[in-house]
């Protein structure tokens, strides 16, 4: 069983290395509103210059996971797999229109707290969020999508004004 479990380990390895960079052009994305959902949730809509939804299909011809809207919440502007964001909002990303040049989604976003250890909550207590969202101007996000065999692709950085989060979320 050791030498099974070794071949293993020396396989993903070698595949790690395979890793690589997707050619997706850097989408731009541009807010288009900030509110309540139907289902409770707060929804970000917005634009991009890329159709999120079929990136991978588009310009590698491969397949890809749902694309996910990440927000920061504490000012963590360090957007990658390898680094967690303690206090963030994060949605899937649903199409609203798939028509070029601007392809229109939204993302229903939950609020959640990352412990140190690596465990979540959601954080949905908006009085927590507060203080957080008064203390910025806006809020950066980005969307992410991930392919087998690809490292995560992320967008151009897309701001919220706090403002406007504040005004929904304690109207």
């Amino acid at each position: 069983m050791n030498g099974l479990r070794g071949v293993i380990y020396l396989a993903l390895l070698l595949c790690s290395g395979c890793v690589k960079t997707a050619s997706i052009p850097a989408a731009d994305l541009t807010l288009s509103s900030f509110r309540m959902g139907s289902s409770n949730l707060f929804t970000a809509h917005f634009s991009s210059t890329v159709d999120l939804q079929n990136a991978f299909s588009d310009y590698e011809q491969s397949n890809q996971l749902s694309p996910t809207l990440s927000c920061s919440l504490n000012r963590d502007t360090e957007f990658s797999s390898e680094h967690p964001i303690a206090v963030k909002a994060e949605g899937r990303i649903i199409a609203s229109s798939q028509t070029k040049p601007n392809y229109k989604f939204s993302s229903e976003l939950i609020f959640y707290y990352t412990h140190p250890y690596g465990t979540q909550r959601d954080l949905n207590d908006y009085d927590a969020i507060k203080p957080l969202l008064e203390s910025q101007n806006s809020i950066p996000c980005k969307v992410r999508i991930t392919a087998y065999g690809y490292e995560a692709y992320y967008s151009n950085t897309l701001l919220i004004p706090s403002r406007v989060m504040i005004e929904q979320i304690f109207r």
